[in-house]
């Protein structure tokens, strides 16, 4: 799939701001040294490499390759030359030239810097150097490097006047052979036009997940996105998630911090960023495409270096679908972008996995999208915590309407039968508090919080109700230290948070708890609802007061029409979704994320709908309709009911829709009498045959429309008389509808012809 596409960055003189290891000056001098020996790798057949590339690039089963890996070995004693400096300290020193390369990179193995002695890698003009390496900076003996541009780098190692000299080998030379520039989606500040810098404004209230996203190297070829992730003790252990088809050795990863654009315009070259190397495997898991490794290289205080302004994410590992939904990610090799989702995401089984509702589908809004190189990006709820990874999809500039698919944190925390290898709870709960979610650690801000309520997920107030009765509920959690006795919910509709309940109970740290407030009775329109706590233990301090409120909307209808919807699936309901329209085109319900192998009849609450006509769209993911196929043996159907009457229907024979389809009606009264400040009279209602009476209290010429059952326009006629007379002798038995329209008014009458 394309978002496992993943690009390199080949700009000369791009990574003279990049910072991997300590810092510092190598050792040797300005020029190399006249005896310094060099080692040639010959160019790969690259026509070749490209054919297996065009057949790899956008399956979404491995990183993007963007470079040859010549596997060698060179260590202090089978290459390179050895120089005794003047105040007894020696320096080892190799150059590497791979003919025709765009960048170089090196995996070490058998690393062993005994402190005092240093490891440094740079190019020959000595403007780009990586280092000062020392044995903070690996993890079992490996170390991988940052991509050096050009043909050729210099090895440099010093070993200190008396010290031992410790061991080197060079496994891996990697020949960067693919430019970006070859692309439509090219690197550094030239991914799609309509990626969002991070700072840019839209991108402002993200800033701490912000700090969390970062880009990997993976097998010394590739690259993908990620995010450190918080865990239940707060205590910044590096973890960071991104996608199992990202997958390699992480013992020589390259994790890429802080890259990206002070404001929202692109600049003109590369921004500073920061490096570190080697990570251990936590846990992977195929069918929800997650990775969680442990950085283990270049730590301070066993964490992320606080100069790396790392923040670790909160996560939610809930089945509720987020109401709007963000990803922070690293699209064609570019520095860090941002993309939006303003609709709630929808669970879904895609990109081949063999697990029901194993993906968050979400399409981009506010002209945003991901790309190659986002693979493994983090997906944040509307209360920026992560809900999933990116595992694949369409989505780019060019085609803003695909879908993206992410696979779901829900289904990756405790899988049935899992251990602590192809799970996260075991990793990210490690004191096994239960929590469905948590917030974000700020280790710069490290003073752990006592009292932090938090309140979420408020439910009972959304959608359309069909009547007046409301009945609010939301959750509060205590992600404070401090158990949690008491707070003071302060509540209301339509901005009017007038009314108390006062909350009283035990919540250790973590823990969560759901209240539902009284009923409340409310007029026919739309309305909101407001929450908010407070006075958290009968008087104490909440120390993070960014948590404490929830709005929702919804529209109450009276008097409106029960119609049913009877959905019969196949045996791929995750496939199935669909959605009803009012005639603004504006989606009043909808439904999706339906198990697989369960076919049959769904079982839904009744829609309430005003008279009016509407449209009924169900789309199909993979292009089939509901049609069972050959290893389902049973196909799906749809049946739209108002009061006895099937007013529209898709029967089992037409299952095959393909990937979409609509259906239209209408409903009405059927009385004789409209009085809302005008008199309306549709008479003899049923007619069997003769002329139909339409009689309104009209001043002023008025619109009548003939509509059939399923929402076909038959004829149209202007009236300048309050009193017509019309002859239907042409319609066919059956069920009409007849909207009558002026200037301020509209109607829909049921109409039935009898013969």
């Amino acid at each position: 799939m394309r978002k496992a596409t993943l690009l390199v960055f080949l700009f000369a003189g791009f990574f003279t701001s990049a910072q991997q290891g300590d810092g510092g000056k190598p050792y040797g001098p300005k020029n190399p040294l006249p005896t310094e020996k060099t080692i040639f790798f010959q160019e790969p057949d690259i026509e070749a490499l490209r054919a297996e590339d065009a057949t790899i690039d956008n399956t979404g089963t491995a990183p993007w390759r963007f470079g040859f890996n010549n596997e060698t070995h060179l260590d202090l004693y089978n290459s390179g030359s050895w120089f005794e400096l003047a105040n007894g300290n020696k320096l080892w020193l190799l150059k590497i030239s791979c003919k025709n390369a765009l960048t170089i990179n090196l995996t070490f193995s058998n690393l062993s810097i005994p402190e005092g002695n240093a490891l440094y890698v740079y190019n020959p003009d000595k403007d780009f150097i990586l280092g000062k390496f020392t044995a903070r900076h690996t993890y079992q003996g490996e170390l991988g490097t940052e991509l050096i541009p050009g043909a050729s780098v210099i090895v440099e190692y010093f070993v200190a006047k008396n010290n031992p000299t410790g061991s080197l080998n060079i496994q891996r030379v990697t020949h960067g052979y693919r430019t970006a520039d070859e692309f439509q989606e090219k690197a550094f500040g030239s991914s799609g036009a309509c990626n969002m810098n991070v700072n840019c404004p839209d991108g402002l209230p993200w800033q701490p997940e912000r700090n969390s996203a970062l880009m990997l190297v993976s097998g010394s070829n590739g690259f993908c996105s990620g995010a450190l992730i918080n865990n239940t003790l707060n205590d910044g252990k590096p973890y960071v998630l991104t996608a199992n088809h990202c997958y390699s050795n992480p013992t020589n990863w390259i994790f890429r911090f802080n890259w990206q654009a002070t404001n929202c315009n692109n600049p003109n070259s590369s921004p500073s960023f920061n490096s570190i190397s080697g990570a251990t495997l936590r846990s992977r898991r195929t069918p929800s495409d997650f990775c969680l490794v442990e950085i283990t290289g270049g730590l301070e205080s066993n964490s992320v270096p606080l100069n790396f302004n790392p923040y670790f994410a909160g996560w939610n590992n809930s089945n509720a679908p987020p109401t709007s939904s963000v990803s922070i990610h690293h699209p064609s090799g570019d520095i860090k972008k941002i993309s939006f989702d303003d609709a709630p995401a929808v669970s879904s089984q895609a990109m081949g996995s063999s697990e029901p509702n194993a993906t968050w589908t979400v399409e981009w809004d506010r002209n945003t999208t991901t790309e190659g190189g986002s693979s493994g990006a983090p997906l944040f709820d509307q209360n920026h915590r992560i809900i999933g990874q990116l595992w694949g999809g369409g989505a780019s500039c060019s085609n803003l309407s695909a879908s993206d698919f992410y696979g779901r944190l829900h289904n990756s925390w405790e899988p049935n039968n899992s251990t602590s290898t192809n799970q996260l709870k075991f990793w990210l709960d490690p004191n096994d508090t239960g929590a469905e979610f948590i917030d974000g650690y700020d280790p710069s801000n490290a003073t752990p919080i006592a009292v932090d309520p938090s309140i979420t997920n408020p439910q009972g107030v959304s959608g359309t109700f069909c009547g007046a009765q409301v009945t609010p509920s939301f959750s509060i959690q205590n992600n404070g230290q401090q158990t949690l006795t008491s707070v003071t919910v302060t509540y209301g509709f339509d901005g009017n948070l007038n009314q108390i309940y006062n909350w009283t109970g035990n919540l250790p740290q973590w823990q969560s708890t759901v209240i539902t407030l009284p009923t409340a009775v409310l007029t026919a329109g739309n309305h909101t609802f407001g929450a908010s706590i407070s006075n958290p233990n009968a008087g104490q301090t909440d120390e993070n007061t960014t948590n404490n409120s929830v709005n929702s909307s919804f529209n109450v209808v009276i008097g409106g029409q029960a119609v049913q919807l009877n959905l019969s699936l196949d045996c791929y309901g995750s496939e199935t979704t669909w959605e009803l329209q009012d005639e603004t085109s504006t989606a009043i319900y909808s439904g999706s994320g339906y198990e697989d192998d369960e076919p049959g009849l769904v079982t839904l609450d009744p829609w309430c709908l005003n008279d009016g006509c509407y449209t009924y769209y169900i789309m199909d993911s993979y292009g089939d309709g509901m049609d069972g196929g050959f290893w389902c043996q049973e196909d799906g159907s749809v049946s739209i009911v108002f009061d006895g009457e099937v007013l529209a229907e898709i029967l089992e024979s037409e299952a095959d829709f393909g990937d979409q389809t609509s259906l239209q009606f209408c409903i009405g009264v059927s009385g004789v009498e409209w009085s809302i400040n005008k008199t309306l009279e549709v008479y003899p209602n049923p007619l069997s045959e003769g002329l139909l009476n339409v009689r309104t209290g009209f001043n002023s010429s008025f619109q009548v429309r003939f509509i059939s059952a399923n929402g076909q326009l038959l004829f149209e006629k202007i009236c300048a008389s309050n009193i017509i007379q019309l002859d239907v002798s042409m319609l066919e038995q059956g069920v009409y509808f007849i909207e009558i329209v002026n200037e301020t008014q509209r109607k829909l009458v049921k109409f039935i012809k009898t013969k």
